[in-house]
């Protein structure tokens, strides 16, 4: 009884085969939702920074307090479109880096937001 051999390897399961490693920054959740994360951090830091500004606007009154929290939201407008720009231009050179870079800009943005 002779067993049948191939002198080829295209015959071998690879399912035994370690999958191909995913970005850690996809595992988890669906690639269609990982937009719908960062529009909702865009969200939170919004709402942060605005609560922020109103906290900090409150002993202004009228037109004055208008004019303050409009000035916060020009500059929470710059804020998240550098942080935009900054991640669309870094996502195909290094995602990673990109990310970071982000996070400082936001978080160097939301330290010195009135100074």
């Amino acid at each position: 009884m002779t067993l049948p051999f191939s002198d080829s390897y295209d015959t071998i399961d690879h399912a035994s085969q370690p999958a191909k490693l995913a970005s850690p920054l996809t595992t988890g959740l669906p690639a269609a939702w990982w937009p719908c994360i960062w529009g909702f951090a865009s969200l939170v830091y919004a709402a942060f920074w605005m609560a922020e500004s109103w906290r900090a606007s409150r002993p202004f009154i009228g037109p004055t307090k208008l004019n303050y929290l409009t000035q916060d939201l020009f500059s929470l407008l710059l804020t998240v479109g550098g942080c935009y720009a900054f991640y669309w231009f870094f996502k195909r050179r290094w995602e990673t880096l990109g990310i970071v870079l982000c996070v400082l800009l936001a978080a160097v943005a939301m330290t010195l937001q009135r100074f």
